[in-house]
This record gives structure tokens, C-alpha cells and sequence, in this order.
């Protein structure tokens, strides 16, 4: 049974090869984004919180014309110029397209969680759902089009420690099939109630069956810091994850020492700079983002993530 939903899994995680993550040294937070009526949203995560991949894209019936429909045109900032600049993907009557988030996730806070620069001429409503994993879904409800803002609080469970989305499903409700671009025409995904996720391979750390930080590794991590103090108040929490070579017991155990040291040096560089509660957790083999079949596909396996959850000031306009 557990390979089998790995099997299904991991189909949907190929698409993410190709992303449109921010490099860290690119990344700005608190961005304004002017909207073509000449408004402008504010975004907490800025550059980062935008979908960086595509899982699938079925187009819808009718089609909209070919050059319309590549779907990494909805990847990253918005960048829609004008109506038929293929700036945007058009995913046709009834189409669906599912994106991921990869370098973020978000959260359910107060206020709109989710924002859709849907443009064009006409405005098409869509169906919105979100997911954790890509296989449990949780249907959020109608979006007009336009720039468009959801809450997800409604549809998602209230848990003292938050759940972190990571994948968002757009359907076409066929409200405007005509034309060149049928169907909602997406420019970007942004999320505004945004947590950043940060991963490194595990081998850039530590030594094989180790979790002793290599001295090599300090660098890498006082870059992520340099990017983590931008957010002088938060939670962070660092997750252990490896192959699936050993036993489960020796995995969970190895991910967990891992995470710790990771954890011990996050707190030395970060408790002088802001307020900051630190959480490690180990997952073990337990979530690959690869089949461990081949060398290079357990060294994916075998990665730190730290996720970062900003205090609810962080979202707050200025």
C-alpha cells in the first residue's frame, strides 16, 4: 500500500523540474504589485510568494488558441502587459490547472490568503481548492475573476499549530467560452498569507551517516540566515528527511539529529537578531520527493528543510 501512493505521487512531483523558484539572492519581501486598474496589493513574502510550478494542466473545451495555453506562463510575478501579450496561460472552458508553491507555502490568516491575477478583457469566474500534498483536496469556493482575493479560513480546520498548503487547483466555471482566449486567463498565483520554505540537500551539511555539521555547510547556512532575519519574528521549524536505505527506526533517528544541529546553529546566529521559536521534527524516508531507485534520486531524498512562519505582524501593510 505505501508504494503505491508513492506511485501515484511521484508523477505529479516530475512536473516540478522545472520551477520559477527566486534565487536567495533575489528575494525581496514586502512588495506592492500595481493591478491594470491601477491599484496595488501589498505582499508580505513579495517575490517569493508566487507559484513556482506546474503539476497539470487539462485544457477545457473550447480550447483557447494554441500560443494562449502554455501553462509556466502563470509561473512567478505577475507580468501581464496587455490583452494578448501571452503573458498569461488561458486554460480554456472548463480547463484545470493545478500549481505548486516549492520555495513557499501558505497559511490561514486573517484576511485573504490567496490572490489570482486573472486578466483580459473579460472576466471568468473559477473554482478554487487547495492541498497539502497534491492528493487530499479542499475545495475553497467560487472566484469571480478579475484580481481576485480569497479567504481560505471557511473551508479549512481550525488546528492550534496552522497547516501549510502547498498546491492550488483552478477550475473554469465556463461563465465566458468565446473567443481567442477562452476560459480564465491566469497571469500569476501569489499567496499572502505566505510561510517561506527553505531546502538544502543534505550532503551540502553533513558527511554519509553523520549529523555533525561539515565546516562547508556553515556557509550555506548563514545564507538562509541573512534571508530569515528579514523576519524578525517567527517560527521556525526544521525537518529532517532522508533515503530509505537503513531501517525506518535508524532514518527517523538520523533526520532528527540532523534537524537539531541545524536547529543549534540556527539559534546561536538568530536568538541576538529578532524573536524566534524553533521546532525540529524528522520525517525520516517517510515524504521522498524521488523514487529511491537510483544514486541521484536518494540524494533528493536526503534534504533539511526550514520552514519559516512569520507572527501575524509580518502580514500587516504598511
Amino acid at each position: 500500500m505505501k508504494n503505491k501512493k508513492l506511485l501515484t505521487l511521484f508523477p505529479l512531483l516530475s512536473f516540478l523540474c522545472s520551477t520559477a523558484q527566486v534565487p536567495l539572492d533575489h528575494i525581496k519581501f514586502k512588495q506592492m504589485y500595481r493591478l491594470k486598474n491601477n491599484t496595488e496589493i501589498y505582499v508580505p513574502l513579495g517575490n517569493v510568494a508566487f507559484a513556482d510550478a506546474i503539476i497539470s494542466f487539462k485544457e477545457g473545451e473550447p480550447k483557447a488558441l494554441k500560443k494562449y495555453t502554455n501553462p509556466k506562463a502563470a509561473l512567478g510575478e505577475p507580468d501581464y502587459k496587455k490583452y494578448l501579450d501571452q503573458s498569461y496561460v488561458s486554460i480554456g472552458c472548463k480547463g484545470e490547472l493545478i500549481v505548486a508553491f516549492t520555495d513557499n507555502g501558505f497559511i490561514d490568516i486573517d484576511g485573504p490568503d490567496l490572490y489570482f491575477f486573472e486578466i483580459g478583457p473579460s472576466i471568468e469566474a473559477f473554482e478554487i481548492a487547495i492541498s497539502s500534498d497534491a492528493k487530499e483536496w479542499v475545495t475553497i469556493g467560487r472566484v469571480e475573476g478579475g484580481a481576485s482575493q480569497i479567504d481560505i479560513a471557511s473551508a479549512v480546520e481550525k488546528e492550534e499549530e496552522k497547516k501549510i498548503y502547498y498546491y492550488v487547483k483552478i477550475k473554469d466555471l465556463a461563465s465566458f467560452c468565446s473567443g481567442p482566449t477562452a476560459g480564465a486567463d491566469i497571469d500569476a498565483v501569489g499567496t499572502i498569507g505566505a510561510v517561506l520554505k527553505l531546502n538544502v540537500k543534505a550532503h551540502l551539511l553533513f558527511d554519509t551517516d553523520s549529523h555533525n555539521l561539515k565546516s562547508q555547510a556553515l556557509n550555506k547556512l548563514n545564507d538562509f540566515i541573512d534571508i530569515i532575519k528579514k523576519i524578525p519574528k517567527a517560527q521556525i521549524v526544521i525537518a529532517g528527511h532522508t533515503d530509505s536505505d537503513a531501517s525506518s527506526r535508524y532514518n527517523h533517528n538520523l533526520g532528527l539529529n540532523r534537524a537539531r544541529e541545524v536547529e543549534k546553529f540556527l539559534k546561536f546566529k538568530l536568538n541576538p537578531l529578532g524573536a524566534y521559536r524553533f521546532k525540529s521534527e524528522s520525517y525520516g524516508e517517510q515524504k521522498p520527493v524521488a523514487p529511491n531507485d537510483t544514486p541521484s534520486n536518494k540524494q533528493k531524498n536526503r534534504r533539511v528543510e526550514i520552514i519559516v512562519l512569520p507572527h501575524e505582524s509580518f502580514y500587516k501593510a504598511p
